[in-house]
């Protein structure tokens, strides 16, 4: 499947999930901005008789007799941001509305977190007009907008005003356009939701906060629904609310791919295909549960029916939450528990024979670099000397996700769900792996309760750990097809690197953070030259720079320092910056963690002083 076509079907997940009655009369209403087109073709695929219904017909005009309580849902996703009169367009949906009919609506957020974060507003392509609520827009901007986001409180006041009474909103994140996870109103998760949804954005480059690590935060003070980056709403008029409190979506997987796990208010879980494409990744499930079980792991237990997977709610704690909490508390008792863990991975399968595996393939993606290597038989020397103790148990079938992250801990067990699939020939290393990093995810502060090294040390995991990530790279690009996807994910999701450059500029004027970091050769004339630091980013800066800024002396916080050289040159404490005139010296902080010197510098009352990052853009030399 391309890429462009599987752009075109993530949209329609945001309705694919959920439950029409057999043989509802179903209207879209389209426009030709926004998804709803994509989203009428989604729900064409499965379902005969699904009516379209432009926009423009019914803005603006009143709904005609013929069309008066003639459907039983009618859905309006991505349109209300274009439409000029809320009130008057819902009032003429719900006269089309049969009296036991509903309304389906779908928008965006315009106080959604994602634009606390920095997103840019979809409609003006700039930074927190949404959540100003576009009052500093000059005219010609307001002119040019085709259309504008709307917040909880504006939305819940449209539905009541058109006489819809009863709504029930559902959060949807990462954004409307591939929603991936959506949340009842009235709903808790029983999980995290930082390590199960990739934000998006209009604009990743203006990004300056990490926005899956507020969701704890927002989730504790009753923020989360409100600053939700889309919504989902249901308007029943009469009969009752669907009966579900969260949909996980992969509707971005393709046809073959595409899941819908639905959380039921019965005390039910669902496992669906979104596309009938899907049933043969049901049936797969299905075999790797009764193979996972076969081999003495708890799985929750599932049955399919129809084009369904059912299973019980399981009201258990998260794995990768226990383990956190249990390392705060109790780090003999985590060991423990993760040793426990550690024995489920290791008897998860049947180990693999040295004898029988292939090992010129045995590294993912490795056939291409083996190529031009010179140590070909690299991993088949390695599993026939001494050094195959380190690799441990392959495992014939490794399943990847066989992780904290897909288990709960119930009833004093470790319980598993959700495996989609295996890879052959896995070291269990790489599952053990993967589990300690997702339990150190967005919570560094436990390193310093205990190291995660200490971690890779007990499971033996620091020898090979990169040829675990090849194979952990190799499984999620099996079971995301990201590559098949490549642009659309460097176009919308952001990157690490912007992120702290992003918030690193905030802590500056502009002209400050230009000659701090940008020109950092300004007001270098006929000055003396002083290097903050003396290690590797200090001998970067001289051979890059020396020949043009010939450097006087070291200035260095370690006592035990001061008055040695390092490569003839000097180097002495800070201090010395004082028995100089300001107009003397110039200093450049060589320093890899530069913001304690920063700070250091000023409070000395030294204001001519830049940073030097041997990673950054070529430095401007006068």
């Amino acid at each position: 499947m391309t890429s462009e076509k599987r752009l075109r079907e993530m949209p329609g997940a945001m309705v694919k999930w959920y439950d029409f009655e057999k043989g509802s009369r179903i209207a879209v209403v389209v426009h030709e901005c926004g998804n709803s087109l994509l989203i009428a073709k989604a729900l064409e695929e499965e379902r005969e008789g699904v009516e379209r219904i432009l926009l423009d017909r019914v803005e603006g005009a009143k709904c005609h007799e013929e069309d008066k309580e003639i459907y039983d849902v009618i859905i309006a996703a991505d349109v209300l941001e274009y439409t000029q009169n809320i009130p008057g367009l819902l009032k003429r949906l719900r006269a089309m509305l049969k009296p036991d009919g509903k309304l389906l609506l779908a928008t965006d957020n315009r106080l959604g977190i994602r634009y606390f974060c920095g997103d840019q507003d979809l409609f003006t392509g700039k930074n927190y007009d949404g959540i100003e609520n576009y009052k500093h827009l000059l005219p010609w901007e307001r002119k040019a907008m085709n259309g504008k986001a709307y917040s909880k409180a504006e939305l819940t006041r449209f539905l009541e005003t058109a006489g819809f009474g009863r709504h029930r909103f559902f959060s949807v994140f990462p954004r409307i356009s591939n929603p991936q996870i959506l949340l009842a109103e009235d709903y808790e998760p029983n999980e995290a939701l930082d390590i199960r949804v990739f934000p998006e954005y209009n604009n990743p480059d203006t990004v300056f906060l990490f926005e899956e690590e507020l969701y704890p935060s927002l989730m504790e003070n009753q923020l989360l629904h409100p600053m939700a980056n889309g919504f989902f709403i249901e308007c029943p008029l009469s009969s009752c609310y669907t009966q579900v409190n969260q949909v996980t979506l992969s509707g971005e997987r393709g046809k073959e791919n595409a899941m819908a796990t639905v959380i039921r208010g019965d005390g039910l879980v669902e496992k669906r295909a979104l596309y009938p494409e899907g049933r043969i990744k049901l049936e797969r499930l299905l075999e790797n549960h009764e193979y996972l079980s076969a081999h003495g792991v708890r799985m929750i237990d599932m049955e399919l029916k129809e084009d369904s997977l059912v299973m019980p709610y399981v009201p258990g704690i998260p794995a990768t939450d226990y383990f956190r909490n249990l390392l705060k508390l109790n780090q003999e008792f985590f060991l423990s528990r993760l040793d426990a863990f550690w024995d489920i991975v290791l008897g998860s399968g049947t180990p693999a024979s040295f004898d029988e595996i292939d090992w010129e393939r045995f590294e993912p993606g490795g056939e291409k670099e083996k190529m031009d290597s010179r140590d070909q038989d690299k991993w088949k020397r390695i599993a026939s000397g001494p050094e195959k103790e380190d690799l441990g148990v392959i495992l014939k079938r490794g399943y990847l996700d066989l992780v904290s992250l897909n288990c709960f801990y119930f009833e004093g067990e470790f319980v598993f769900y959700d495996q989609e699939l295996y890879l052959e020939n896995v070291p269990a290393k790489a599952i053990m792996f993967r589990t300690v990093e997702f339990i150190y995810k967005f919570h560094d502060y436990l390193d310093g309760i205990f190291p995660r090294e200490m971690l890779f040390e007990r499971y033996g995991l620091v020898k090979y750990r990169d040829l675990y990530g090849k194979f952990i790279s190799a499984f999620l690009n099996e079971l995301r097809r990201d590559d098949d996807l490549s642009n659309y994910v460097q176009k919308g999701r952001r990157k690490y690197e912007t992120v702290l450059k992003n918030r690193g500029r905030m802590n500056y004027s502009e002209e400050e953070y230009t000659m701090i970091f940008k020109d950092i050769f300004r007001h270098m004339k006929g000055r003396r030259l002083y290097l903050f630091g003396s290690g590797k980013y200090a001998q970067k800066f001289r051979e890059r720079y020396e020949k043009v800024y010939p450097v006087t002396g070291y200035l260095d916080n370690d006592k035990s320092r001061w008055g040695t050289q390092v490569d003839g040159v000097l180097v002495s404490a800070p201090v010395i910056l004082k028995e100089m005139a300001p107009k003397e010296y110039k200093v450049i902080v060589c320093i890899r963690d530069c913001m304690p010197v920063v700070k250091q510098l000023r409070e000395m009352g030294i204001g001519n002083f830049s940073v030097y990052n041997p990673d950054a853009d070529e430095a401007f030399v006068s």
